[in-house]
């Protein structure tokens, strides 16, 4: 089992992008190309909301959309 963890942290990426690879084949073929381009999509605004919502709170949401849509330059 040891050498199994020691071939892991040599190679993490490797392990990590062949793991998503397979979630995403899964996906594909189990619910279909759009339904998880749409999961992503969802997944990836909610991380986003969340992100901003732990770097300034409700106020750094606020202030994004503030100067995402304010007519100033």
């Amino acid at each position: 089992m040891n050498a199994f963890w020691e071939f892991v942290k040599q190679h993490k990426f490797t392990v990590l992008l062949v793991l998503v690879g397979l979630v995403l084949a899964i996906l594909f073929f189990t619910i279909g190309f759009w339904r998880t381009i749409l999961l992503f999509l969802i997944l990836a605004l909610f991380f986003f909301l969340g992100y901003m919502l732990d770097k300034g709170g409700p106020e750094g949401i606020r202030d994004f959309f503030h100067k995402l849509f304010s007519k100033d330059s």
